[in-house]
């Protein structure tokens, strides 16, 4: 699976960064680029609910394989129209949007059965593991997708992503997992239950919003990226420098995910979280100031670092907090955290952008970030489970 959902992740990371490009050289619009991110991560937003509900009651293994067959149909949809240059602006939205659909499913469910496939015991080393591979094909792809980019175009870029569904699939369908043990006892429960769990235990719920103010404020930076690039330091966006900036970003995030299951497995993580966050301020502040890519790739190098053990280890927190029976519910509202926050952070920087500068946002999300270091609070607590639904009662 870790295999597998690398060379998957390489190819969606490669498409990512096409992407930006693509919609950059077809509109030449920042808030074209907020709009791409919106279509993209916004099915995370109005699905996860229900894929955390299907991981908890449904067979895992068939819904993460189906989840990612739609998306391999839909992307392979997307190169065969770029290969004839007939996409505009609009359909590239809609397309996105398709594609993202299978992703709003699957990413609560897959997030939920890390635990099943590595045991409860490893939930810390399993998470910074996934996010190694996550993070190391955002090294490998845009780097990979820069250079085909530039030799080939951007159907070659998509149509690989396509072909890389097929290694998951393949791996999911000789995979068993263990049967759900969730049995809701209400429609409200199967679907809305990961409410009441951040609403009554701090120790899962606190976490989460904090996940959801950070993505809200400070993570627009990470559509503007190709804006930052041509607009800041005059690289073509469809250049092997933009490729190897992007990789630098992706560097760095797994540089910062290999850290929290190593060097920093045993350092109280809601101090690491505040440290990350003011660390993060300042580097992305020089990343806003950059006008060199002597500058500009050790800021966004350091950026990635600070934002993803911040992520990492507020997600092992709260993933210490639950059992298997309402972990995917719980899990959908992790990814409602970021998914239905980046899209929004996205749509609403992208006009902000177009209104005053990039530099305005980019710094607006430091001083957000300062600000959470300052207040943020993750207090501890037992781990809950479904019974924290079926007996109403004070916090737990």
């Amino acid at each position: 699976m870790f295999l597998a959902s690398f060379a998957s992740n390489v190819g969606r990371w490669m498409q990512f960064a096409a992407l930006g490009v693509l919609g950059w050289q077809l509109t030449g619009s920042s808030a074209f680029l907020g709009q791409l991110i919106f279509a993209q991560l916004v099915p995370l937003g109005f699905l996860s609910l229900l894929g955390g509900s299907l991981a908890d009651t449904v067979d895992r293994r068939l819904l993460l394989a189906a989840t990612q067959a739609w998306q391999m149909g839909w992307t392979a949809v997307l190169a065969v129209l770029v290969i004839d240059d007939v996409i505009g602006p609009n359909t590239l939205t809609a397309l996105v949007f398709v594609i993202g659909l299978g992703q709003g499913l699957f990413a609560p469910a897959f997030t939920s059965v890390l635990p099943l496939i590595a045991g409860e015991d490893n939930i810390q080393a399993a998470i910074s593991l996934n996010s190694v591979q996550s993070n190391g094909a955002r090294v490998v792809g845009p780097a990979v997708g820069g250079f085909l980019t530039s030799r080939f175009g951007f159907a070659e870029v998509f149509a690989f992503n396509a072909v890389t569904y097929v290694l998951i699939i393949a791996v999911l369908i000789g995979l068993s997992f263990p049967a759900s043990t969730a049995r809701p006892a209400s429609f409200r429960q199967r679907i809305l239950g990961g409410f009441d769990v951040v609403r009554r235990a701090p120790q899962v719920g606190r976490p989460i919003t904090l996940m959801a103010v950070f993505a809200l404020c400070c993570m627009p930076f990470i559509g503007q990226l190709p804006a930052i690039a041509e607009v800041n330091l005059g690289i073509d966006g469809r250049s092997t420098t933009y490729g190897w900036f992007y990789a630098t970003f992706g560097l760095g995030a797994l540089v910062g995910a290999a850290m929290v299951g190593t060097v920093l497995l045993r350092v109280d993580k809601p101090r690491l979280v505040r440290i990350c966050l003011v660390g993060f301020a300042v580097a992305l502040a020089a990343l806003s100031a950059a006008r060199s890519l002597t500058v500009a790739f050790p800021a966004v190098f350091a950026v990635a670092v600070f934002y993803l053990v911040m992520p990492t280890s507020l997600a092992t927190r709260w993933q210490q907090h639950v059992d298997s029976s309402i972990r995917g519910r719980v899990a959908a509202m992790w990814v409602l955290s970021f998914g239905g926050m980046v899209p929004i952070a996205n749509l609403i920087a992208g006009r902000i952008v177009e209104a005053t500068s990039l530099d305005t946002v980019l710094l607006a999300g430091a001083v957000a970030a300062v600000v959470l270091a300052a207040i943020a609070r993750l207090p501890g607590g037992p781990v809950v489970g479904e019974r924290i639904l079926v007996e109403p009662g004070p916090e737990v």
